[in-house]
């Protein structure tokens, strides 16, 4: 009898301890939720969210909340990280781009540029150049406001002094001295992350990495283009950088020495004649993987061991490269001088690049989105395409595109998974590309800290 008489208060315990009596801003019910880290879907969640961060995801059924979201059982995922965009792109590139943003147009160019990316569910980015002294206007980009995409800026990105003017989005260091006490500056401004340029040489490029790592910055390179005189991947590997951009520059740390690469320069023009366009620079790119491939593989494959073993970061840009020679969901075939011979060979190529960047990814190193594009949230949904056409399985595709960038950028424990704690910048998708790649271009409901943009 004993027994029956303890029932009745546990039955008492086990309903409190199934109520909340917490009212949250907002309750996305009945989500089928990404666990990016591990690519499991976990059906029938409630994702409750306060304050803009997820305070828990339950599947208990007795909770309160101001707002509420039935998910219906569709796929929710972590809102995309861009890790490499310029500015400049949109608001007019090389030519065109303003040298100073007006006092009053501020918060204009700011709507502009999000409008970019938001809507296609990328709520962070990081900006890799734009003219210095936008940066005091664009450095609170990054202040979680729920109507834009989170800005961060590197400011602009850092060459060593040249003949040449330079691009409006890079910054010219002259000396060890003024790399380093640039850095301390960009640091006391609140940047948290450093662009260097391939033409940014020693003693600078030292004297930027020394001087970032003993701030706790990220430097992130675009390293080793067209001259083997300047520093390749190897050689900054032991100065210490650790984020890399681009995928497409990789052959040009391999093809190092001036005779090596005049005997490239030569087999290039024979197919393709000279690169003095922007569709031959590019198809240059990809046949450079060609040539390694056939004559540089041992080259290649310790250069891959050597990023895995340090704990690198590999971007991606692929949109840009790929519209040259193929159609997409947002983008036609792109007008150009190539002929149908020299666009085949170039599919080829591309596939050979693709083969490189799965076994990268496959060897440990962190893929990361970087769409380097004016058109940027219609290119990642692209690159994300590319990337499932050319093996990459949905679960790894998601990973490059949220957790991968944010712990590449030091905000981790921040954004890029949907966690208890983490910011509420959730993607939820009106059809799964776990069942169909082109499903990454189905619409999509976008919360950005905790609030309903749609």
């Amino acid at each position: 009898m004993k027994y029956k008489f303890l029932f009745f208060p546990l039955l008492l315990l086990s309903l409190f301890s199934c109520s909340d009596n917490m009212q949250y801003d907002l309750a996305i019910k009945n989500a089928t939720v990404l666990i990016v880290e591990t690519g499991e879907q976990k059906e029938q969640q409630n994702i409750l969210i306060t304050d803009g961060k997820i305070v828990k995801i339950t599947d208990q059924k007795n909770f309160k909340s101001k707002q509420e979201i039935d998910a219906q059982g569709k796929l929710v995922t972590p809102g995309f990280i861009d890790t490499h965009i310029h500015p400049t792109d949109v608001f007019g590139d090389y030519d065109e781009a303003p040298l100073y943003i007006p006092k009053d147009s501020v918060e204009n160019y700011r709507q502009q540029l999000s409008r970019e990316y938001l809507p296609y569910g990328i709520t962070t980015a990081l900006m890799m150049g734009h003219p210095e002294n936008w940066l005091d206007d664009i450095i609170q980009w990054k202040d979680g406001n729920s109507r834009y995409t989170d800005f961060l800026t590197c400011g602009g990105a850092l060459i060593s002094k040249e003949e040449r003017e330079p691009y409006i989005g890079h910054l010219t260091v002259d000396s060890e001295n003024s790399a380093k006490e640039k850095v301390i500056e960009y640091h006391h401004k609140g940047l948290e992350h450093i662009k260097v340029y391939h033409r940014l040489r020693e003693p600078e490029f030292s004297a930027v990495i020394k001087t970032a790592d003993s701030l706790n910055m990220k430097v992130f390179g675009h390293i080793g283009d067209f001259d083997p005189k300047r520093l390749s991947i190897q050689q900054t590997l032991e100065k210490g950088l650790k984020n890399y951009e681009h995928i497409a520059t990789l052959p040009y740390s391999i093809i190092r020495t001036e005779s090596e690469w005049e005997k490239f320069d030569t087999h290039f023009e024979s197919l393709f004649g000279r690169a003095n366009t922007l569709e031959k620079v590019l198809m240059m790119f990809l046949e450079a993987f060609r040539y390694i491939d056939e004559n540089k593989t041992d080259d290649i494959n310790e250069l891959i061991k050597q990023l895995g073993q340090n704990n690198t970061t590999f971007s991606t840009t692929l949109g840009l490269i790929h519209r040259q020679f193929k159609s997409s969901h947002y983008f036609p075939l792109s007008e150009n001088s190539l002929s149908k011979e020299q666009i085949e060979r170039s599919k080829a190529n591309f596939e050979i690049m693709m083969r490189y960047l799965k076994r990268m990814s496959e060897s440990g190193i962190p893929i990361r989105i970087a769409t380097d594009s004016k058109f940027g949230g219609k290119t990642l949904l692209t690159e994300l395409k590319i990337l499932s056409d050319y093996g990459f399985s949905t679960q790894e595709i998601f990973k490059i595109s949220t957790l991968n960038g944010a712990q590449a950028i030091g905000l981790g424990k921040e954004i890029g998974s949907i966690e208890k704690g983490k910011t509420a910048n959730i993607i939820i998708w009106d059809k799964s590309p776990f069942d169909n790649s082109e499903n990454y271009f189905s619409e999509k409901t976008i919360i950005k800290n905790g609030t309903r943009l749609n």
